[in-house]
C-alpha cells in the first residue's frame, strides 16, 4: 500500500498487534496492483475471465462496486489505464516494481460489467477496465482488520493506513479518537484535531503522489468524465463516514466537485468534511464543531 500503518489497540488480547500485522501484509499481497502475483494483477491481466479469487477480494470488488453507485460515479474503480497513461505505474514504495496494467482492448464498459459470484467465490474484470483498489483498498483493509481486532477481543481499535482511517469500539480517551489531519500545503503542520467516536477518515488530495510528465505537473487522481488528472481547484476534502472505506470514495468525488460545489456534495450525503483549496482556504460542514484554534470534533 506504499505506505506507514499505525495501530492503536485498547485492551487487545496478546499478539493482537502482531496479527494485525499479518492481515494488512495479506491484504497487500491479494490486492496491489504492483504486485504480478497479486489476485488483482490477475483479474486485470485476464480480461473477461471468471477467477477464483478468496473472500477478501470479492469484498474488495464488491466495495468498489457500491463506492460507484453511491458516489453517483464520480468513484470509479475501473481507471487504471488511465493512471497508468498518466505516469504512476511505479510503486512510490521506492522498490521499483510497476503495475500489472491492464489486458484487453478498452470498450464501452462501466464498473456495472464487472461480473462477481461472492458464493463461488468468483470475479471477472471486462477487457481494458482494470481495477485500481487504491485509497478505497486501504479504507477498506483498515475496516476489516479494526473489525477482526474487535472479534479477538480488543475493546477499541483504530487503524490508519496513510491516513485512511477506521475506528470502534472504546477509544484510549473519553473525549474520543484523536485524528489529526494533515496540511494538504504544509505537511508539518496539523490543519484540524478531529475528537471521532467511531468510523472511519480519509483524505483525497492532488497535493500527494505527484510527478512532472511533459513538463506538466500530474497527480494521480483521475477524473472518470474525462479520463485525464482531475483539474479541481480543491487542494484537499478530508471527509469522515461510518466507514473508512466510504470516507475514501467521497472524500474522492467531494474533490472531483471543487469549491463551489464540495460541501454541498457532503451535505447532500450528510457527511461531516473538510475542505482546503489551492490559495489555503479551508472550510468545513457546519457540523464540524470548533473546540479551538485547530481541535474539532465529529459525531
Amino acid at each position: 500500500m506504499a505506505n506507514t500503518a499505525h495501530v492503536v489497540l485498547v485492551d487487545a488480547e496478546p499478539g493482537a498487534g502482531d496479527y494485525a500485522r499479518r492481515r494488512l501484509e495479506e491484504l497487500e499481497q491479494r490486492w496491489s496492483r504492483f504486485r504480478q502475483d497479486s489476485e488483482v494483477s490477475r483479474l486485470n491481466g485476464s480480461p473477461e475471465a471468471l477467477l477464483v479469487v478468496s473472500d477478501d477480494t470479492v469484498a474488495l470488488v464488491t466495495t468498489m462496486l457500491e463506492a460507484w453507485r453511491v458516489t453517483g460515479g464520480r468513484y470509479d474503480p475501473t481507471l487504471l489505464a488511465a493512471i497508468d497513461a498518466a505516469g504512476y505505474a511505479v510503486s512510490t514504495d521506492g522498490s521499483g516494481r510497476r503495475s500489472a496494467g491492464v489486458r484487453g482492448t478498452p470498450r464501452r464498459r462501466t464498473p456495472a460489467d464487472i461480473r462477481v459470484h461472492a458464493q463461488a467465490p468468483l470475479v471477472s474484470i471486462p477487457a481494458g477496465a482494470g481495477i485500481d483498489p487504491g485509497g478505497i483498498g486501504k479504507g477498506l483493509a483498515a475496516d476489516m482488520v479494526v473489525t477482526e481486532l474487535l472479534d479477538l477481543g480488543a475493546a477499541g481499535a483504530l487503524i490508519s493506513i496513510g491516513g485512511d482511517i477506521a475506528a470502534a469500539g472504546t477509544p484510549p480517551a473519553p473525549d474520543g479518537w484523536r485524528v489529526a489531519v494533515e496540511h494538504p500545503l504544509d505537511r508539518s503542520r496539523t490543519l484540524a484535531m478531529v475528537l471521532l467516536d467511531a468510523g472511519g477518515a480519509a483524505t483525497s488530495s492532488t497535493q500527494t503522489r505527484t510527478w512532472v510528465t511533459d513538463g506538466a505537473l500530474r497527480h494521480h487522481v483521475i477524473d472518470p468524465a474525462t479520463g485525464e488528472c482531475a483539474t479541481t481547484d480543491l487542494a484537499a476534502v478530508t471527509v469522515f463516514a461510518r466507514a473508512g472505506w466510504e470516507a475514501e470514495a467521497h472524500a474522492t468525488a467531494a474533490l472531483l466537485a471543487g469549491s463551489t460545489g464540495a460541501l454541498a456534495y457532503l451535505d447532500l450525503h450528510e457527511l461531516d468534511g473538510i475542505v482546503t483549496t489551492l490559495d489555503g482556504t479551508t472550510t468545513s460542514t457546519p457540523a464540524l464543531h470548533c473546540a479551538g484554534e485547530t481541535e474539532w470534533s465529529a459525531a
